[in-house]
């Protein structure tokens, strides 16, 4: 019998944030697969390693799995890499043994992981998609704002979406997750549509060197890990 690929979303940074079923899962699986980049930075591992130790959990008996996805828009690249992985994953699979792939935030949500979860999926295999608490939600709850009131519209927009403008200018609230580099040029549209003085920002929420801006306009330029709260 095959084993079920179990595709577990750990949360933006704060290990208090993961979820009871995520923990079962985790704790259940022999296989835990692991995103990292290719400078070995593995943040998502850090965010379960520190919630487990708060519940007397080890990851000594698992097996491991490092996966290589590069930060890199090459399509080419990345659809290597997730073919690569999912190839592994699948070995482990065939074996009997269930594996449980963490990512990031919630696996629903601009998530590298939800790639391979497709191809195995297509594959044949069983699997489910265990969700995090997003980003958004939890720098919406560190400046203690609501993301969208009664009947306001909430759109969420990729930092380097070619049409940011025209979907900042929607009625309703926004947030801009993954803005890396430059702030200048979002800034720039905000203070054109006057929703900067509207916006805050928080860089890296939950994780080491989190960075709060109640006013987005006082940031410089920013990572990967940062969200913008336009209300």
């Amino acid at each position: 019998m095959k084993g079920t690929l179990y595709c577990v979303g750990v949360g933006p940074g704060d290990p208090e944030l993961l979820t009871l079923k995520a923990l079962k899962i985790i704790r259940t699986c022999p296989v835990l697969a692991v995103p990292q980049s290719r400078t070995g930075v593995v943040t998502a591992q850090g965010i379960l390693m520190k919630a487990l130790d708060g519940c007397g959990i080890t990851i000594d008996d698992k097996t491991v799995i490092a996966m290589d996805f590069p930060m890199t828009r090459d399509d080419q690249v990345l659809k290597g890499a997730h073919e690569k992985a999912a190839c592994r994953l699948m070995d482990e699979l065939d074996e009997g043994r269930d594996v449980c792939l963490i990512t990031l935030g919630c696996p629903t949500v601009y998530a590298t992981s939800i790639y391979v979860h497709r191809l195995i999926r297509q594959a044949g295999y069983a699997t489910e998609i265990v969700p995090g608490v997003p980003s958004f939600c939890a720098v919406a709850a560190e400046l203690q704002q609501p993301l969208c009131e009664k009947d306001e519209a909430l759109i969420v927009i990729p930092g380097n979406h070619k049409h940011r403008r025209d979907l900042l200018a929607l009625d309703g609230s926004k947030v801009i997750m993954k803005p890396s580099g430059k702030l200048g040029p979002i800034q720039d549209e905000l203070r054109d549509l006057q929703l900067l003085d509207k916006t805050a920002m928080i860089e890296r929420c939950g994780l080491p060197g989190e960075t709060v801006y109640e006013k987005a306009a006082d940031a410089k330029d920013t990572g990967y890990f940062a969200v913008l709260l336009v209300k």
